[in-house]
């Protein structure tokens, strides 16, 4: 008898029902609901938001799935960026940029070989993996790949080329991690974005990975070796090639670190010209530089500077960019009373390259400020003849590659003989640096050059053994 009673109990009243039938519709509605919102994200996992082609995660995805029947470097991965791709948003806006992507990947999607896939990685980088592992393949593709002028003509002005920089990873170690693989494609990409052939292939080799742990643990230190000044100031002697006297300087940054002892600069160096750490760097060494000046200028023994001198200084890529580097110099040569003409500052011919509008600018703010201006470097450029017009200098420095001289090669010494001759009449002093051997040296100097700086005379010391120098020579 409990049936009845239950029916009796809960008997369905329209009410009831209605509740009922409500309550299964709001069910119904939540489910399918959370089913398009599955979806949903489903795709917006696996299509990329800008472009609409594959993401990172689908893109790797498929990746470990080819890799599972894959023969060793059957397959490459290659990683695709657009050089200064901010610039196109800052100037012709976000929309343009966005655009820019979708019409770049739906290139890559025409263009892409048989067996091929691609995605958009963050920003402007993508990676593309491709059958192949001959060179001038690989080499073709990213030629194709990255020929888009014609197709972003509606896009941006006739005249604004983009270019690209490419990194590629054959595939080799079938047991990395996929996330391994597009990094070392990466590597190999920010390797030679930031080296000495922009916009070229660079090929990932297992060397690069050493080399990156090396910098990142060179990154981890810096801070606190600079904060327990391990960092210290060098000085090469300049002589005059004529008399022989100790005439200047040039300072010179050396690591001296805790455990490892000292490092070569080439071991630090152009890490911190690449993260901007070179910067510190840069105000350190001059300021040390004015407080041995201070200290030297009344090194006399009545208290007064013993004889003149000039002490060079290298100013970075990165400080060019900086508009007080004149007003922070001055600043500091005016705290340690230092005369600015007694500090020169060296800059590399490369920089005309990289932005000669803003070199020059630098070169008259410091020069205005009373500095001494030096061009190292001079001659490694294209145009080192037609700059000598243009350039606010005191001082060149020959090339070093000029100082390959010998008896048989007349062509490098009417060249050298040529620079010497221009600089005088045009009331520049010239500096041959790197001579390590008496033939440079005899050479040069009798060519006319002003001033020797090199191993031949004297190696970078430390500033004991160069006040030393100073009172011997």
């Amino acid at each position: 008898m409990i049936f009845p009673l239950l029916s009796t109990q809960f008997a369905f009243t329209p009410l009831s029902i209605l509740i009922i039938i409500t309550a299964a519709l709001i069910c119904i509605f939540f489910f399918i609901l959370a089913l398009l919102s599955h979806r949903k994200l489903r795709n917006l996992l696996s299509k990329d938001e800008v472009t609409g082609f594959p993401t990172r995660l689908k893109f790797c995805e498929q990746l470990a799935a080819i890799l599972q029947t894959a023969a060793p470097e059957e397959y490459s991965v290659i990683s695709l960026d657009i050089n200064n791709f901010r610039y196109i948003g800052d100037t012709f806006g976000l929309d343009i940029s966005e655009r820019v992507l979708q019409v770049f990947a739906e290139h890559l999607q025409e263009t892409l070989p048989e067996d091929s896939m691609f995605c958009r990685n963050y920003a402007d980088n993508f990676f593309v993996l491709i059958k192949a592992n001959f060179r001038p393949i690989l080499e073709d593709y990213v030629l194709t790949a990255t020929n888009i002028q014609p197709k972003l003509s509606h896009l941006l002005p006739e005249h604004y080329q983009l270019e690209f920089s490419a990194g590629v990873y054959v595939i080799d170690d079938m047991s990395e991690k996929v996330d391994t693989m597009l990094e070392n494609a990466n590597m190999a990409r920010h390797i030679g974005k930031f080296g000495l052939n922009p916009n070229r292939i660079t090929y990932f080799t297992k060397e690069m990975r050493h080399d990156s742990e090396h910098d990142k643990n060179v990154t981890l230190d810096m801070n606190r070796a600079f904060n327990e000044h391990e960092f210290e100031v060098f000085f090469q002697p300049k002589f005059n090639f004529q008399t022989g006297e100790v005439i200047g300087a040039e300072a010179l940054i050396r690591w001296n670190h805790k455990t490892k002892g000292l490092l070569p600069p080439a071991q630090f160096v152009p890490l911190f010209e690449k993260n901007g750490f070179i910067q510190k760097i840069d105000m350190l060494v001059f300021e040390r530089v004015c407080q041995f000046l201070d200290k030297y200028n009344k090194s006399g023994p009545d208290g007064s500077c013993p004889r003149p001198i000039t002490i060079s200084c290298n100013l970075s890529r990165a400080q060019l960019y900086n508009p007080d580097v004149a007003k922070k110099y001055t600043e500091l040569a005016s705290k340690y009373q230092i005369k600015p003409s007694k500090i020169e500052i060296e800059l590399t011919e490369s920089l005309m390259m990289d932005n000669k509008e803003r070199l020059l600018r630098a070169m008259n703010e410091i020069k205005n400020a009373g500095f001494e201006i030096s061009v190292d470097d001079f001659g490694s450029g294209f145009s080192s003849l037609a700059l000598l017009k243009d350039l606010p200098a005191n001082v060149i420095k020959l090339d070093k590659e000029f100082l390959n001289t010998n008896d048989n090669n007349e062509k490098e010494q009417i060249i050298i003989n040529s620079i010497i001759s221009m600089a005088k009449q045009l009331k520049i002093t010239t500096v041959a640096e790197g001579v390590e051997d008496a033939t440079q040296s005899e050479l040069l100097k009798a060519m006319g050059c002003d001033i020797v700086q090199g191993y031949y005379y004297a190696k970078p010391m430390p500033q004991s053994d160069y006040e030393a120098l100073l009172k011997r020579l």
